[in-house]
């Protein structure tokens, strides 16, 4: 006598939930421990294909960036480098041993000047339709945020005409957008998450907190942070801060 054939078996919960593309936190499968497990053969297909696809990647950004900058030939540019220059490549340069891994947007007559030996992280925005300069020997964490401009009109009505005329082929005269120059002098370390407005210097050799906004000029030598209210202090011991006589 036969034994009775055995019913088939049932999905795992687990994966029918794994399946399902539509839940809570977006569509597209979740992946567990498990399903990460073997599959050498494969892992050395992509790595292979990335070797071999990398250096087009890095082609392609270098020349992208070359026609609308003065590269440096010792400048370094990370692969989430992104540039947009509206002017001739000279409105925006970045010098000798520095480190771009952010974005840089040039427009309406713009100018970006980054000098030797300067490291901008990840997702960083500069931003300028004035002047942007950026001293030597600076660091300038992920996330940062420097405008020279206010980017949209205070008036509504003109901020209305301005995002219609990205629908238009022909576009009207929009008054331009107020701003002013920004320096960062030399050796500054700016701190993740800092935004910097139009019409700031920031003096040598200073620090700026993360998330700290920054909406006057702050002196050489200073700490600024913004912890609970805006706190600027010396780094040269017994030196008060003198806002009136700092650089601009």
């Amino acid at each position: 006598m036969k034994p009775p054939p055995t019913p088939p078996a049932k999905p795992c919960p687990d994966t029918q939930f794994l399946k399902a593309f539509s839940h809570a936190f977006g569509g597209g499968a979740l992946i567990r421990a498990a399903d990460a497990q073997g599959g050498d053969w494969l892992d050395s297909v992509v790595q292979h294909f990335l070797r071999r696809f990398t250096p087009v990647v890095a082609r392609m950004i270098w020349k992208r960036a070359a026609t609308q900058c003065q590269l440096d030939p010792a400048t370094r540019l990370g692969y989430g480098f992104q540039i947009n220059n509206d002017g001739p490549p000279g409105d925006v340069s970045i010098g000798a041993n520095t480190i771009v891994r952010g974005i840089l947007h040039a427009s309406r007559g713009g100018q970006i000047h980054i000098a030797d030996g300067v490291y901008i992280g990840d997702n960083t925005c500069i931003y300028s339709t004035n002047r942007i300069d950026i001293g030597a020997g600076t660091m300038i964490a992920h996330d940062v945020n420097v405008y020279d401009n206010d980017t949209h009109h205070k008036d509504w009505a003109l901020r209305k005409a301005e995002f219609e005329s990205l629908f238009k082929k022909k576009k009207g005269p929009i008054p331009p957008i107020a701003s002013a120059p920004v320096m960062i002098g030399e050796s500054c370390w700016i701190a993740s998450g800092v935004f910097i407005l139009k019409g700031c210097s920031i003096g040598a050799r200073s620090i700026i907190g993360a998330g700290t906004v920054v909406t006057k000029d702050v002196p050489p030598d200073s700490v600024v942070h913004s912890l609970g209210g805006v706190s600027v202090r010396s780094l040269i011991p017994d030196r008060p801060i003198d806002f009136e006589n700092s650089p601009s």
